[in-house]
């Protein structure tokens, strides 16, 4: 399964809800969302998620495989993610449900 995550920015003043002020890697400063897509090796996808868009990437890789496994009753799986998702706390939280065998 391959992760990644975007940001889908709003031409408005105000932050509501999910739009938040959040870092931009175009350098914005107008309120956004951070989505994140799970997909197959083949590019389908399996499961999304959506974010404040001052929720770090990091802290959005974890969440969505444990909706998708609980979801679809999986404990094996295979992630690929580009370094940026890959923090030392989330790489803690793989070696850990590695060695338990689930979440």
């Amino acid at each position: 399964m391959l992760y990644d995550v975007t940001t889908l920015y709003f031409e408005a003043k105000y932050e509501v809800e999910l739009r938040k002020v959040g870092f931009s890697k175009e350098r914005r400063v107008d309120p956004q969302i951070v989505v994140g897509l799970l997909v197959d090796r083949q590019g389908f996808p399996l499961e999304f998620g959506c974010y404040e868009g001052n929720k770090a990437e990091t802290r959005t890789i974890i969440p969505i495989i444990k909706q998708f496994q609980a979801r679809h009753n999986r404990a094996d799986m295979v992630v690929v993610a580009d370094a940026g998702m890959l923090s030392a706390g989330n790489l803690n939280d793989f070696a850990e449900a590695a060695l338990r065998g689930s979440w």
